[in-house]
């Protein structure tokens, strides 16, 4: 249905009703006062009927005014609350943030640092992007992202790459296994054990494959994951053992596993906060960076 009537004529003729004064009501409106007796002529017009009765002393409305004052002034109304939502829409819109990490942390470290956070951004909406180093780093520079953590980037000329802290690689194994009662472990044993990895397609791999290219006599792969998790589950089963970042056992989230540190050589990976060279954050992002950056060096 076609309206043949504008929201600045329904103004208009409200404005007029409320000082009766057609003077008063144009400087309410910043307008002319030609500018709003035709703004009243078109309105009429419009709804083919007369609003007002003007004369050199006063104005007055007529029984079609005041019945359509009633239905203008909600009209309004109406427009007003609408606007009103869009407004918020717009700025709960502004208020989301999105973080992207590796799995290992999305697991063990942000939900506790979301907890906080929650705690002083409670209209803060949250999106968590868990995936892989490079396809983390990958979401910052693309802007898919606000900020990002994981353990690549601090060479990309285009990612502000602030260390947070280094993270040791260990073993994992089972409780029950012969290795459970050392405090440590060495790449050189992993020539007896049926070994579990990562995807080629990990940062994790890539890091461990360097070190197991090193050794005199490379242990054999029996097993491959896509994730931290499920290479975990196939340890939690007995089918091997599995060098992993230390965070993958944090929180005591496998009980029946136990987390040996790598030796000989050492192996770890530095953690850091990722974000896009040059861009500027917003509030509310700035605030989880601070937050993150303070909670994961402790």
């Amino acid at each position: 249905m076609r309206l043949d009537f504008e929201f600045g004529e329904v103004l208009a003729f409200v404005t007029v009703a409320q000082t009766l004064n057609f003077r008063a009501a144009a400087d309410r409106l910043y307008i002319s006062q030609p500018a709003l007796s035709r703004r009243i002529e078109k309105l009429e017009a419009a709804l083919d009927m007369r609003l007002l009765e003007r004369t050199t002393r006063k104005v007055e409305l007529t029984d079609a005014g005041r019945q359509f004052l009633n239905h203008a002034v909600v009209i309004l109304e109406e427009l007003d609350l609408a606007r009103a939502s869009m407004v918020e829409r717009a700025s709960r819109a502004k208020q989301l943030v999105t973080v992207a990490c590796v799995p290992s942390v999305a697991n063990h470290v942000l939900p506790e640092i979301l907890r906080l956070y929650a705690g002083t951004h409670a209209g803060v909406r949250i999106r968590v992007i868990d995936e892989s180093a490079g396809k983390v780093l990958d979401a910052v520079l693309e802007g898919e992202a606000d900020i990002g953590i994981s353990f690549l980037g601090a060479q990309n000329a285009d990612i502000d790459f602030t260390p947070i802290r280094s993270e040791p690689y260990v073993l994992a194994v089972r409780r029950d296994h012969p290795l459970a009662v050392t405090t440590t472990a060495r790449w050189a044993d992993l020539e007896r054990e049926r070994l579990i990895a990562v995807s080629l397609n990990s940062g994790n791999r890539v890091l461990i494959e360097n070190v197991l290219a090193s050794l005199p006599r490379r242990p054999t792969i029996h097993y491959e994951a896509n994730h931290v998790a499920g290479a975990l589950g196939l340890v939690s089963a007995g089918l091997g053992v599995a060098v992993l970042p230390g965070l993958a056992l944090a929180n005591d989230t496998y009980p029946g596993l136990v987390g040996l540190p790598m030796r000989e050589p050492e192996l770890s990976r530095t953690l850091g906060l990722l974000s896009r060279a040059g861009a500027r954050l917003s509030q509310a992002a700035t605030a989880l960076h601070d937050l993150v950056l303070q909670k994961i060096a402790e």
